[in-house]
């Protein structure tokens, strides 16, 4: 643990001994870096994650009032003996005994079909059918789903392998939410032998955006047969993305969806399977695309669905800008010129989306070079310039600002930025102006092109912090990538737009967080309000970090004990759109060494 985060435990622990509410707040952080006191952060690798930690996170004396029938469906075809077995096996040691596997075989090797008969033969709750000819695997699959008599479907490809504790883990899940319609887990790939795991993807609680982006709900994926049923199974055209485009129409469908943080799935890094390369399908980021738009037409989101071609089978959705709608941009600052002759020219020059002004916020500035440079920009009919010279409060100074803008959207931007992509406003404002939408925060980078900023997780460095930092945008993680975006409880003011009515709806900034927290406590106030915070990689900019002040070493220690009020919901792997199989002392996404056998 470093010594800024000791030292504000530190300051923490003597400010909260007379509030009981808030020692209970310290109490939490605190115990979630017990693990670490006297030793070294360290990555462990996931070999030893699966030895040391993974055999605590299977559900325990779960009393499973609710026990369905879940049939799993398989679309099999000149299936290999190599993969068949462990396919079959991983649904025989399952701890839940009320299972049955549907098996439509297309296959045109006999002798693939007659290892696969046989196999099916060797165990009661096996339903098996040999189709007069292969329909491919949306044909088969469906055809597999004919034969399905359990309450819950479940998908599984012909050579995959399911965690002995799958079906258990989500019967479980099933009997803490009842009404759950659709369930979906981590995964992790499995060499072709079988011998190796790798490449785990710990994935948020279900995120809208991120769907939106990719599929990254793909395995293990359940779904209630009577909803199944409603919606219609897989769609012919819609082959290589034909479970994307089923999981957009059951999550269109039903808002009771599950996400079971433990690894359920093993997808085989088998020969010719996307799990390798998506080169493999090609044809897949087309049919996505269309999946997505369907989507959209459904759903009535007023946007175009973009190909990324750089990046297969990642979408973007192209918000349609409101009419006529004016930015005011919020800059507050005290002095270094530098800075602000870097990022007003930034501004200026570089936007593309015209119907904007800026607010420059002095707050006690007084070199010389300052004066000078603002009164530079005095004839400029899109900056206006304010002198709120009280003693520091950020909070303050925005919600000052915000009472001088005319805008009918908000961004709160630092003066240590820079506008890297130009049609920054316009993209921001598309998502901004969308009814669901609160916060939206864009991809922020160092000056070395490293992430500054790719969202907030609650939690990590013992209050928040920004995930992915230091890591460039394209880097692979357990966690995703940080080019998708995605939906986050907090995006960082450093730059953040918010409609100005939604502002006003929560009040603005607190007040009582004079530096540091005010912008995760505004963000939390919006996803309370039932808002969805937004990070948009598709907008970039530079942050200066450390040229000015708002970190929790050297804000008032009652930033700390008031922000507390907010965050203690979301501490101790309590943020939904993060994993708890994750560490929250690392940004750049480690596994949890220090597992207790529970989540909270």
């Amino acid at each position: 643990m470093n010594e800024a985060v000791r030292n504000l435990l530190k300051r923490a622990k003597k400010t909260l001994a007379k509030n009981d509410a808030l020692r209970e707040a310290y109490h939490l952080v605190k115990s979630s870096l017990r693990p670490r006191y006297g030793k070294k952060r360290r990555n462990i690798s996931y070999q030893l994650w699966i030895r040391q930690c993974e055999p605590l996170v299977w559900t325990r004396q779960c009393k499973q009032k609710l026990q369905p029938q879940i049939s799993v469906v398989v679309p099999a075809f000149n299936t290999p003996e190599k993969y068949l077995k462990p396919l079959v096996a991983s649904l025989k040691r399952q701890t839940y005994k009320n299972w049955q596997l549907c098996i439509a075989d297309g296959s045109t090797d006999e002798s693939c079909a007659e290892a696969i008969k046989q196999e099916a033969n060797s165990e009661a709750r096996i339903t098996y059918k040999r189709l007069a000819k292969n329909e491919g695997i949306i044909g088969n699959t469906n055809q597999a789903i004919k034969l399905a008599t359990g309450e819950f479907v479940g998908f599984l490809d012909h050579d995959d392998e399911l965690a002995p504790q799958a079906l258990y883990e989500v019967v479980a899940a099933l009997n803490a939410n009842p009404k759950a319609d659709f369930f979906y887990s981590d995964e992790d790939k499995i060499s072709d032998d079988g011998s190796h795991r790798s490449l785990p993807f710990f994935k948020p609680d279900f995120s809208p955006t991120l769907l939106e982006g990719v599929n990254y709900i793909t395995h293990f994926s359940i779904v209630r047969r009577s909803l199944l049923k409603k919606i219609g199974t897989l769609r012919k055209g819609f082959e290589g993305a034909q479970d994307y485009d089923l999981i957009l129409r059951i999550t269109d469908a039903t808002d009771r969806i599950v996400h079971i943080p433990k690894i359920l799935y093993h997808w085989r890094l088998a020969e010719g399977s996307t799990s390798g390369s998506i080169e493999n399908k090609p044809y897949a980021t087309t049919a996505g695309m269309r999946a997505l738009e369907d989507h959209v037409q459904r759903k009535k989101i007023p946007a175009k669905v973009l190909e990324i071609p750089e990046l297969p089978t990642n979408y973007r959705l192209q918000y349609k800008t409101p009419r006529k709608a004016k930015v005011s941009i919020i800059i507050p600052f005290k002095d270094k010129p530098e800075l602000l002759k870097k990022l007003i020219p930034s501004i200026l020059e570089r936007t593309t989306y015209k119907n904007y002004e800026i607010i420059l916020i002095s707050n006690n500035s007084q070199q010389p070079e300052t004066h000078e440079y603002l009164a530079s920009l005095k004839d400029n009919d899109k900056i206006k310039i304010f002198e709120h010279d009280i003693p520091y409060n950020y909070s303050a100074i925005n919600n000052f600002g915000r009472s001088k803008a005319s805008g009918d959207y908000l961004v709160l931007l630092n003066n240590d930025t820079e506008v890297i992509t130009g049609d920054w406003l316009k993209e921001m404002l598309g998502v901004a102006s969308q009814p669901w939408a609160g916060a939206v925060g864009p991809a922020l980078f160092y000056p070395n092109n490293t992430l500054q900023h790719a969202g907030v997780i609650l939690g990590m460095n013992t209050v928040a912090g920004h995930v992915w930092r230091h890591l460039h945008q394209d880097a692979l993680t357990p966690f995703g990538r940080p080019y998708w975006p995605r939906d986050f409880l907090a995006v960082t003011a450093a730059c953040l737009m918010v409609k100005t009515s939604k502002y006003d709806e929560v009040g603005g900034l607190d007040e009582n967080l004079v530096m540091a927290g005010n912008d995760v406590a505004f963000c939390l106030r919006l996803h309370e309000k039932g808002y969805r915070n937004i990070y948009w990689p598709f907008v970039k900019l530079y942050h200066y970090e450390n040229t000015s002040v708002g970190s929790y070493q050297s804000a008032p220690p009652t930033d700390y004990d008031n922000s507390m009020v907010y965050y203690k919901p979301y501490l101790l792997w309590r943020d939904p759109y993060f994993n708890p199989n994750l560490s929250l002392q690392i940004e750049q996404i480690a596994y949890r060494e220090d597992y207790s056998g529970n989540f909270n």
